[in-house]
């Protein structure tokens, strides 16, 4: 079975089995890491609202602000994406292989595609909506939905942008499955020696990073209406999207396969975090400082990806109470907790407490209520259950 953010697992069933160990060796921790990186992207969006120089359009803006939520921001804000991408990929394969391509795009469907519309169009605007709401706009919510929502200028999926744009990538492997008699006759050959694909890996994706740089932002964002994307970081969904597919393929992090060590992944990554953060915060023109921002940016994605992979392999690899309900319940925290947050982060802009002690308790409530609501609802009512 697949262990991506939108197959989350029903029973004691959160991770596939190592393709090289007879289906003795659960891959706990891979959930467990794609659960850590949900709780991340919680943190992410509530420190948005607390940073210095936030985003104008942002849902909720707090006067209260601080250069470290900045900083906080600009780090997560790299590599959590591309680690999803990364472990839907790994997984994707094999799920593919053991249903069928009928089998498989109709789960897929249910899962992934339907989530992703009933996101968008009934999840989205009243997300959206809290941007004039938060600003005292007079405007009632079913006059935004029905008129402004959809101009470009407002037009947003929030957060089920992601489900779109992972629905296109199971729809593409699967398309390439039905025209690759190798790619379906493909079976995992654990190969211990990863440097030179990393090498080759890390370099066309920041090649690619930076030409598309040369005409987009690294944090704009655009879409066509049907997906919504970043397109500096387009590039990067696809590439680890692939990586994970080809790890798979190549039988890693399983017992015999490449495991990376998390001493020196670690250390590269805080140093290229550190790199491209002090590139962010002291920006400058010039082809120097343009390629140097694009280098760590991918250096720090890749390392923060090996370096998560080989921390939870080592320390955070069960299906304890905790993390198993974790990873069963992270596609529905991830999947609601926008509707939790904004308006949390609104109610406690008249709240005066430190701004820290306000981030962490925007932080803690929306986690704990987005794991109730994807618990006790989502998991448990009638075709709710199907998709999550």
């Amino acid at each position: 079975m697949t262990t991506t953010l939108a197959e989350t697992p029903r029973a004691v069933r959160p991770a596939e089995a190592s393709p090289t160990s007879g289906g003795t060796n659960r891959l706990y921790f891979l959930d467990n890491l794609r659960a850590a990186v949900i709780g991340l992207v919680i943190v992410l969006h509530a420190s948005i609202t607390y940073m210095a120089y936030p985003p104008t359009w942002w849902y909720v803006l707090d006067k209260q602000n601080s250069l470290a939520f900045t900083q906080l921001v600009l780090l997560i804000d790299v590599p959590i994406m591309p680690i999803m991408f990364f472990i839907a990929g790994y997984f994707a394969l094999p799920a593919l292989q053991k249903r069928g391509t009928r089998q498989f795009l109709k789960d897929k469907a249910v899962r992934v595609g339907v989530p992703w519309v009933l996101g968008v169009l009934l999840l989205a605007p009243p997300t959206a909506y809290i941007i004039y709401w938060s600003r005292g706009v007079p405007k009632s919510l079913w006059e935004f939905w029905t008129s402004e929502f959809w101009s470009p200028q407002m037009f947003q999926q929030s957060v089920y942008w992601f489900l779109g744009i992972l629905m296109l990538l199971f729809t593409l492997l699967a398309w390439a499955y039905e025209m690759s008699p190798r790619l379906r006759a493909a079976v995992p050959r654990p190969s211990q020696m990863a440097w030179r694909a990393l090498g080759v890996f890390g370099a066309l994706v920041t090649a690619i990073f930076l030409l598309v740089n040369l005409a987009f932002p690294i944090d704009a964002w655009s879409h066509n209406y049907l997906f919504v994307y970043q397109p500096v970081r387009a590039p990067l969904y696809l590439g680890y999207f692939s990586l994970g597919v080809y790890a798979y393929l190549r039988g890693w992090f399983t017992t015999e396969g490449f495991n990376p060590h998390g001493g020196p992944w670690g250390a590269a990554a805080l140093l290229t975090g550190l790199g491209y953060l002090a590139c962010r915060m002291t920006p400058g023109t010039g082809l120097v400082p343009f390629v140097a921002t694009g280098v760590l940016f991918n250096a720090f994605c890749l390392s923060a990806l090996m370096a998560g992979v080989a921390l939870f392999r080592r320390s955070v690899n069960g299906a304890g109470r905790f993390w198993h309900s974790q990873a069963a319940n992270s596609y529905g925290i991830y999947y609601v907790h926008p509707l939790i947050l904004y308006p949390l982060a609104y109610l406690l802009v008249a709240v005066g407490l430190p701004v820290g002690v306000k981030a962490l308790l925007l932080i803690v409530s929306t986690m704990l209520l987005a794991w109730g609501v994807s618990a006790l609802v989502l998991r448990r009512a009638p075709l709710l259950s199907d998709m999550f």
